[in-house]
């Protein structure tokens, strides 16, 4: 026999819906050790097959080594073949060595003349994933109880596949999902950012009142499509856990000053002052994840434009404390003069997974994608607000200072 790497497939993945096992291996040597406990015989065996190869997961031998775990043979040449192509519920084989199943096999030639018995492990459907066997001295027989110990271990295995592949499908599926949605994001912010340019340069030329009117819905919309997209790409890479956690050197001012550029047409527009209030005596050059900050403040920079028809929009940052560790605590604030909530909502958003309030005509995504970037950088939100009276958000994280060699 051959051993050689298991096939990269959904037996073999490394984590189990059930709670009580990491992998399918987890599984099979779990039953492997009851067995060796309860069957007093030489070897014990379970091995998964696609119907082109039997892979021994894991294996027992008391005394005489008869098989090893990740050994594989051609399925067709393998005791488990005939297991599973036999119509019984089990096969039972006196004597390798003389019975016409086995006797011409290269297997029974390598390893000698033993008894038999399998076990078919399959799923609900009646597919096949392998077997559980036992190889013992010639002609020695299994109980009509140890039988049942075999196929109650069989049935559980075929359970524990069963939710293993399911939870594989699920993955994959989601993996599609999130490819589909990536792609149909790509194309459509393409063509919004298309119009959204085009409305500008029409901005810049001589408009009637009324059609500059409509150009700004068509350029306030396009940003808010633009905005909706992606914070849907955002959420489902959340959700599907595609998103890396990055440490690389950026300037935090420039980045806070580039998201307030994003609406500046817009605040001219409504006549609205868009403000930098930088308060750290330190260098702004930090390490971290930039991208995460930068859709952070995105969100609620957009919720706070979109929210205000008169006043302003503060972005600040300032320094919360300094730690032994070339770290700083930072806090962000963004702060406007819009229609504001009651505080006890507010609490009620900032506690929970909720997003803004139906009033807001938001779904709040981009708030809740905002708490879930934060937890990954292990901060936390707050926020003051009173209806008719602004809003104040806070984030508070930890970055490290970026320290220049000599």
């Amino acid at each position: 026999m051959i051993t050689t790497t298991l096939h990269q497939d959904w037996r073999h993945m490394t984590t189990s819906p059930t709670g009580f096992y990491n992998s399918i291996q987890e599984a099979t040597a779990h039953v492997i050790d009851v067995l060796s406990d309860i069957l007093h015989v030489n070897t014990i065996f379970i091995a998964a097959n696609d119907g082109v190869t039997n892979v021994i997961l894991d294996s027992f031998n008391r005394e005489e080594v008869l098989v090893r775990n990740g050994e594989e043979l051609p399925f067709e040449l393998s005791y488990c073949s005939l297991v599973l192509n036999h119509s019984a519920d089990y096969l039972t084989i006196s004597e390798t060595s003389t019975h016409p199943y086995t006797c011409g096999l290269d297997v029974t030639k390598t390893i000698g003349n033993h008894s038999f018995t399998g076990i078919p492990i399959r799923m609900k459907d009646g597919q096949a994933y392998g077997t559980i066997c036992v190889l013992d001295a010639p002609s020695a027989h299994l109980t009509e109880t140890e039988i049942k110990a075999l196929q109650a271990m069989a049935v559980f295995l075929g359970y524990v596949v069963e939710l293993e592949k399911d939870k594989f499908d699920a993955e994959v599926s989601s993996m599609n999902k999130l490819d589909l949605i990536s792609s149909l994001s790509n194309k459509i912010r393409f063509s919004l950012t298309e119009i959204w340019g085009a409305t500008d340069l029409m901005l810049t030329t001589e408009l009637t009142e009324e059609q500059q009117q409509y150009m700004s819905i068509m350029e306030s919309s396009s940003r808010s499509l633009l905005m909706l997209l992606n914070n849907i790409l955002d959420y489902s890479n959340i959700e599907s856990r595609q998103i890396d956690d990055l440490e690389d050197p950026f300037d935090l001012r420039t980045m806070m000053e580039n998201v307030l550029s994003l609406y500046t047409e817009v605040a001219v527009q409504r006549n609205l002052e868009l403000k930098l209030d930088w308060n750290l005596a330190s260098s702004p050059i930090f390490i971290g994840d930039e991208a995460k900050i930068r859709r952070m403040l995105i969100n609620l920079v957009d919720n706070a434009v979109k929210f205000t028809s008169t006043g302003s929009v503060i972005l600040s940052a300032t320094t919360q404390s300094v730690t032994d560790a070339p770290e700083v605590e930072l806090e962000v604030r963004v702060k406007d003069t819009g229609i504001g909530i009651s505080p006890n909502k507010l609490k009620l958003w900032l506690e929970h997974d909720h997003g803004y309030p139906p009033s807001y005509d938001n779904p709040g995504l981009g708030w809740q994608i905002t708490k879930q970037l934060l937890k990954r950088m292990n901060g936390k939100m707050t926020g003051i607000s009173e209806p008719g009276r602004g809003t104040e958000i806070t984030l508070q994280f930890t970055l490290k200072i970026y320290q220049e060699s000599a």
